[in-house]
């Protein structure tokens, strides 16, 4: 799921009301910050003193945003206001409430479902093996499976098909199915989309139970479940109706225990809770933090959350804060410059945390790898401790650079044809101001390949002193690239790749594969580019081929071998083989046209693996369907002729496929008409179930369609 905050998406409010919530507030957001040191300090985060702390950095937030005079600093409220104490707050200083839910935290429950079992009957495709994610469909057994359509939840026999029983759920909620429990989590918004709303229903052969609800203000971020819990984030900001609010009510986190950076940060704020799988359906424990909850990675131990920021200036950093998954503390924060594309721009790996940027682009989502458009990317400093604000680039500049003739050229000489080109010098600053530099040396090697050129290219980067200042790009350069962070304590950064991609071309694609990562980028042509990150303090992008269109989907299939889903030269939807066996000379080694749509290009969940290196995507085509006129020869000239009009057809398609070798094959292409396109494929026996839309559909073995059933 994609749910990235981009500038487009900022809260622009009128100056009046802006200076009306100033008012109200001004006296609260002037005060100084007196927090308790905690462990989270030491990290780069501190907690509010107060609901009025809280409410006055959101204030003061706001203001920035808005473009008006500056506010003072965030962490500033008045010496002596009276602070605002939400309701759950005030039950809890009287003992009403009981403890607050996040003050005992419980063991992380890691137990997860035989993989062997799960591949029998649930297919979905997710981003770290063992953490399922909320999907529209979920098998349930062989021939039985969730599905949602609209406002409704169905449990469907695939077989026949026949819908067995059914519950209504929030347009737009999605599921997770728990084989051990018996139990469903659905989750989606509250109708009005103010807020987020969990329901947990028990299973059975032909009902679905309500056992459990649960909601919160705000919107959905996304959701992660492993064995009985599940793992939620939502965000919410600090402005309703009536104005200045604190976010989620000041549940279930007090406003004592929400943490903030040092720096501004957006209004608004991310909450983070485990749900259990049995009992009570209250948060067995809960984070909250300042910033626009964007995306989320979470493993078997840790829960990453990205929260996008912009500067006054409008430039853009992401902020990481690393949570244990057992415990939910926060244990450590890092910063990157630029925006993250979309699920699979985050990768933990042997320690370290991988993360995929866009630092400057065209205007754009940042879903989509868009952000501002900037001559010079303000520079991140992460230091061993709290986060520090971005320094101004002049004092990069001041600093002294090392030329790159000073630094003698040690590439080895390779005795095939090649180019040389510069890498742009890189300073890095360390926190004592000690300036070092790097260079390398690219080699571009010509290999040809049926109507694709290729190139690949190496380059490679000297490790940056840990609490470095890690420039943006300057003018001319690259956009994108890798960044290695540690995860231990502070995210530092330890390593980056060199910036990559055409001019202009921002992050369209991102896949981590152990220690490789393959990224396409786009704006007129798709360099795919195979990263080389077995050494993280070295990472380094290690080829590049180019080719027509992009692939926005990445999938990696074994033996070398990467499939990649995106529009071809023709604007339709295709599938393209990479040879990456060679990181050094990748190439397209074949490619075919899927069809005029598949949702796998922006949902992986719509990718099915049927192992063995076949795999099927659902497809949509659009078919020209012309009535035959057909007009007798007795006809009289004066009699009219009713002759059908031409119109165009919806085909729900499955397009079955397989990986040998150097050939992409198509093995099978089954259709089913349908009034909407197709969003989902399920495996049935040697059939196929097709989901388009409130429509299911089946198609037998030999490839003919069956029945259809309305959920």
């Amino acid at each position: 799921m994609d749910n990235g905050l981009n500038p487009g998406n900022r809260p622009r409010r009128g100056v009046a009301f802006a200076l009306a919530a100033l008012g109200l507030f001004a006296v609260v957001a002037a005060a100084a910050v007196v927090a308790t040191p905690k462990e989270a300090e030491a990290a780069g985060l501190e907690a509010f003193s107060s609901c009025g702390e809280l409410s006055g950095w959101g204030v003061a937030a706001e203001e920035r945003m808005i473009g008006g005079s500056s506010f003072g600093s965030a962490s500033s409220a008045a010496d002596g206001a009276a602070p605002i104490a939400t309701n759950a707050e005030v039950a809890r200083e009287t003992g009403a409430a009981g403890g607050d839910a996040g003050s005992a935290p419980t063991s992380a429950v890691a137990e997860k479902a035989s993989l062997a079992d799960q591949q029998a009957v649930d297919a979905t495709n997710v981003v770290v093996e063992g953490v399922d994610e909320l999907d529209l469909v979920d098998r349930l057994g062989e021939d039985r499976a969730l599905v949602v359509a609209g406002p409704t939840l169905a449990i469907v026999d695939l077989a026949e098909p026949r819908v067995l029983a059914t519950h209504p759920v929030p347009y737009g909620a999605q599921v997770s199915y728990d084989r051990e429990s018996g139990r469903v989590w659905v989750v989606g918004g509250s109708t009005d989309g103010s807020r987020v709303e969990v329901t947990r229903l028990a299973v059975g052969t032909d009902s679905l139970d309500p056992v459990g609800t649960w909601s919160t203000p705000g919107q959905l971020v996304d959701a992660r479940r492993i064995g009985g819990q599940l793992h939620l984030v939502a965000s919410d900001g600090f402005f309703g109706v009536d104005g200045p609010r604190v976010p989620f009510g000041g549940d279930p986190v007090p406003c004592t225990e929400v943490l903030h950076p040092v720096g501004p940060s957006e209004p608004t704020a991310s909450l983070i809770v485990t749900l259990p799988v049995s009992g009570e359906m209250e948060p067995l424990r809960a984070a909250e933090v300042v910033g626009s909850g964007q995306l989320v990675h979470v493993t078997d131990g840790a829960a990453y959350l990205a929260t996008p920021q912009w500067g006054d200036d409008g430039r853009s950093t992401t902020a990481i804060h690393r949570f244990d998954l057992g415990t939910l503390d926060h244990t450590g924060s890092g910063s990157v410059t630029g925006t993250l594309l979309n699920d699979f721009s985050m990768s933990e790996d042997g320690g370290y945390l991988r993360v995929a940027i866009t630092a400057q682009g065209n205007v754009g989502f940042a879903g989509s790898g868009g952000v501002i458009v900037d001559d010079m990317a303000r520079d991140v400093v992460i230091e061993e401790g709290p986060l520090v604000e971005p320094a101004p680039r002049e004092a990069e500049l001041q600093a002294p650079v090392t030329s790159a003739e000073e630094v003698p050229d040690t590439t080895a000489p390779d005795p095939s044809p090649e180019t040389t080109v510069p890498e742009p010098t890189t300073t890095v600053v360390g926190p004592t101001s000690t300036t070092s530099t790097s260079t390398s040396t690219t080699t571009s090697t010509s290999t040809s390949t049926t109507s694709t050129s290729t190139t690949s290219t190496t380059t490679s980067t000297t490790a940056p002193p840990v609490g470095a200042t890690i420039p943006g790009p300057g003018p001319g350069d690259p956009f994108n690239r890798v960044v290695i962070l540690d995860t231990e304590g502070s995210l530092d950064v330890v390593g980056a790749t060199p910036w990559f991609g055409h001019p202009g071309e921002t992050l369209h694609g991102i896949r981590f594969d152990g220690s490789t990562a393959y990224a396409v980028t786009f704006l007129q042509t798709d360099p795919f580019y195979v990263l080389d990150l077995s050494d993280p303090a070295s990472p380094k992008v290690a080829g590049e081929v180019e080719l027509p269109g992009f692939s926005a989907y990445l999938h990696p299939v074994g033996n070398g071998r990467v499939v990649g889903f995106g529009p071809g030269a023709s604007g339709r939807q295709e599938a393209k083989l990479f040879d990456v066996s060679d990181p050094a000379a990748p190439e397209v080694v074949d490619q075919l046209v899927l069809g005029d749509q598949t949702p796998v290009v922006d949902d992986h969940h719509a990718f099915v693996s049927l192992g063995d290196g076949r795999f099927a995507v659902p497809v949509t085509s659009w078919d020209q369907v012309m009535t035959e006129c057909v007009v007798p020869e007795d006809i009289g000239p004066a009699e009219d002729v009713a002759c059908a009009p031409d119109r165009r057809g919806v085909l729900s398609q499955v397009v079955e496929l397989e990986v040998r070798g150097d050939q992409l094959r198509e093995v099978d292409r089954a259709s089913v008409r349908l009034q909407e396109q197709v969003s989902r494929v399920l495996p049935v026996g040697d059939g196929w179930a097709v989901l388009a839309g409130s429509s299911l559909g089946t198609i037998d073995g030999s490839g003919q369609q069956g029945a259809t059933v309305t959920i």
